[in-house]
């Protein structure tokens, strides 16, 4: 029950006066080198311990947003579609290092699911059926591609196409319109994100039957059909569906599809600013935060690279406060 979370919102609200805002971002771009955009973030309560390693830091900050969520939802599982990509992430470096003989454990990113030593432990004894239910059948299918043909990349979109089946289940049986709508946006985007890269590489229909999820809203083969055709018949399905918006940001380019379908959801997001009860608070602020990460993420490695401000400034998403 939406009373059960209002300890967890008035917590949630109080942390959110530490969200990074605007003028952050921009005096973080500002920032003459990568020195000054540390004691930036250490004065905004990011740990900076780490120096030049700022994967690290961040992937920390990941972790403390969900260590926090953990820490007040009455149910913090009802938020799992927020992290369940990483545990196919963790996945496929399970599947692969065995394969190799490598060690996955340092490849493994959270926060995840399913802790990485069992997920580790389950690869290694083929004990997929120990796994929770969202993911036990993917792991059998996917070490059966890797064995049977070596091949890193089927078994990379074996396990995309069970991510996304496992966040479209999670966001049909949840009962918030928040949680549901980002996996909507979500998942649409992810669809059309690897139909147009199939597009733009010249893959088959086979490619694509084996890649591409079943979705409700976007029917896979009509979807096949009009990616098989080229972009203009691409681009007519899509606006078809009533995704109007969605085509003209493809239009312009990956990078400004994947900013608009962030900031569409951001929007939605917003919502929750006027929600006194419930998960949505919740949720939108684990999306603020990986929102407000990302841009860190972005403006850090420029720092690194000498990317233009300008280029940075480009891809800055649309935040929470």
């Amino acid at each position: 029950m939406d009373n059960n979370y209002l300890y967890a919102v008035a917590n949630i609200r109080a942390n959110e006066l530490s969200l990074l805002s605007r003028a952050d971002i921009d005096a973080l771009i500002d920032a003459p080198d990568y020195k000054t955009a540390l004691t930036l973030l250490d004065g905004k309560g990011y740990d900076t311990s780490f120096g030049s390693d700022y994967s690290a830091m961040l992937d920390g900050e990941s972790e403390k947003t969900w260590s926090l969520i953990k820490s007040v939802a009455p149910s913090a599982e009802a938020l799992d579609i927020f992290i369940i990509k990483n545990d196919f992430q963790n996945l496929k470096a399970a599947l692969k290092s065995e394969k190799t003989g490598d060690d996955a454990g340092k490849y493994l990113v959270s926060p995840s699911v399913i802790p990485g030593d069992r997920l580790l432990k389950a690869v290694k004894e083929r004990d997929f059926d120990s796994l929770p239910d969202f993911i036990s059948a993917a792991a059998k299918r996917c070490f059966d591609v890797i064995i049977k043909t070596e091949n890193g990349q089927l078994c990379d979109i074996a396990a995309d196409r069970a991510c996304l089946e496992a966040m479209a289940d999670l966001a049909k049986n949840s009962d918030n319109d928040i949680v549901s709508a980002y996996g909507d946006i979500f998942i649409k985007s992810a669809v059309l994100k690897t139909a147009y890269r199939a597009i733009l590489t010249g893959k088959k229909r086979g490619f694509l039957e084996e890649a591409l999820p079943d979705i409700p809203e976007i029917k896979k083969a009509d979807l096949i059909v009009a990616s098989l055709q080229g972009t203009d018949a691409f681009y007519g399905f899509i606006s078809s569906l009533g995704l109007d918006s969605f085509a003209e940001a493809l239009k312009k380019s990956p990078s400004s599809f994947e900013k608009y379908c962030d900031d569409a959801v951001m929007e939605n997001m917003k919502k929750a600013k006027y929600t006194a009860f419930g998960l949505g608070p919740l949720a939108a602020y684990i999306f603020a935060r990986m929102t407000e990460i990302g841009c860190v993420r972005i403006i850090l490695s420029a720092k690194f690279n000498g990317t233009s401000e300008e280029v940075v400034r480009e891809r800055m998403r649309e935040l929470y406060v």
